[in-house]
């Protein structure tokens, strides 16, 4: 489905590109803002139907916010030879890149291992406290939704996800210090 998904957005990316230039950025920039937004989509939507208005037609707003993000990220913190800032389209899941590789390998590296066991351990839960577990963060479900579609009390759902976060925080304290210390190197 992700080759579909970049497939569809290569075929407007002269729209793109112009969408890039509205912004007041040259071309050579704009053309950087097209390939990073490029980037950010394929890695980050997990469900490309979200973007999609229907079957055929790409979702223009979340493209636009997208690149509108990712150019005003640029803009408001000055460049420095070795880092660039990449913007989702929430202003606060702001990342911050040094193109120097080995810091970016092992910030790669320990941000993957935290997941991985993040992943692990959920997956050795009891099936209905994963299954809450997967709807709420990885299809980004309100508690209140999952309660009014499942009839599930909102109470037991919360308990279920805080003691959820209790054992995942508990049981990956040593990699998620190792990622916040690789952070520091970035």
């Amino acid at each position: 489905m992700e080759s579909r998904l970049i497939e569809r957005l290569g075929a407007r990316h002269d729209d793109w590109i112009h969408m890039a230039l509205s912004f007041g950025c040259t071309e050579e920039e704009a053309n950087e803002l097209v390939q990073e937004m490029y980037i950010r989509v394929t890695k980050y939507v997990d469900d490309p139907e979200r973007i999609m208005y229907n079957e055929k037609e790409l979702n223009n707003y979340y493209i636009y916010v997208t690149l509108r993000n990712l150019y005003l990220s640029n803009i408001h913190k000055p460049m420095k030879s070795n880092h660039f800032s990449i913007y989702s389209v929430r202003p606060s899941d702001r990342i911050t890149i040094d193109i120097d590789d080995e810091c970016n390998q092992r910030y790669e590296s320990t941000f993957d291992k935290l997941i991985s066991k993040i992943e692990s351990l959920v997956d050795s839960w009891y099936w209905y406290d994963k299954k809450l577990w997967n709807i709420h963060f990885k299809n980004e479900m309100s508690m209140r939704r999952i309660s009014k579609e499942t009839r599930i009390s909102l109470s037991s759902i919360f308990n279920t996800l805080s003691n959820g976060k209790n054992k995942v925080r508990e049981q990956t304290k040593k990699e998620y210090e190792e990622y916040k210390e690789s952070k520091k190197d970035i």
